[in-house]
């Protein structure tokens, strides 16, 4: 039995590795990118930004209740940032490819520029001060 536990926990292991892989490099492969047609009106003023930067986050994740505070309130301070509860606009989520909160897309005259999945580099947000 101890050898099918060892077995089991190192395939979990290997399982979630392989998600993390999975998800970072969809996001890589999605830089340059053009934006696709994007719905509602966050979609409307990314289409039409100069330049933009979206947080999507999930109420029910960990790391987001320490960043959406401060992403919330650069939105407040900066109206090309947009902050999007992935469970209220899940079409805005899907159209951008986000497999996962917290994550970040920073968007320029109509292409995709930065994709950011968990950690969000510091000098992300100073862009945006």
């Amino acid at each position: 039995m101890g050898t099918f536990m060892l077995v089991a926990a190192i395939g979990f292991v290997v399982l979630m590795l392989g998600m993390q892989v999975l998800v970072r490099a969809r996001a890589r492969a999605m830089l340059g990118k053009p934006l696709p047609r994007l719905s509602g009106a966050t979609g409307t003023q990314l289409t039409q930004a100069a330049r933009a930067l979206v947080y999507f986050f999930s109420p029910s994740c960990g790391a987001c209740v320490r960043l959406t505070p401060r992403f919330k309130a650069l939105s407040e301070r900066n109206p090309d940032v947009h902050v999007v509860d992935v469970m209220q606009d899940m079409e805005l989520a899907r159209g951008l490819g986000v497999m996962g909160t917290p994550s970040v897309v920073e968007v320029a005259e109509g292409k995709i520029v930065g994709y950011h999945v968990g950690a969000i580099p510091p000098e992300v947000m100073a862009r945006f001060t």
